[in-house]
């Protein structure tokens, strides 16, 4: 009888254990959510925020903060120049 009551001590303990990890993984999920949903209010760019949560919803990054880190690198990183006039038309003329 004391082996069914061991039994039942350990299936509790791990039971509470059990609970309370998953307790604690949906409240860090709901403040990761929270966060990120007043980033995306305070921020100004609305092209950052459709791509971090494109980024987030395809899983390319583990957080929103290195999707955001990556949107606004993409973003920011300089465009090529368009070719000048004078160049342009040494072009023209070799043509």
């Amino acid at each position: 009888m004391e082996i069914v009551y061991i039994a039942i001590g350990i299936f509790l303990v791990w039971l509470v254990r059990t609970l309370h990890n998953i307790r604690v993984r949906d409240q860090e999920e709901a403040s990761k959510k929270i966060a990120f949903d007043k980033w995306a209010k305070e921020q100004q760019d609305p092209h950052i925020v459709s791509m971090v949560q494109n980024f987030m919803r395809e899983g390319l990054f583990k957080t929103w903060e290195e999707a955001v880190t990556h949107a606004e690198r993409t973003l920011n990183r300089s465009s090529p120049k368009p070719p000048s006039d004078s160049q342009a038309n040494d072009k023209e003329e070799t043509s």
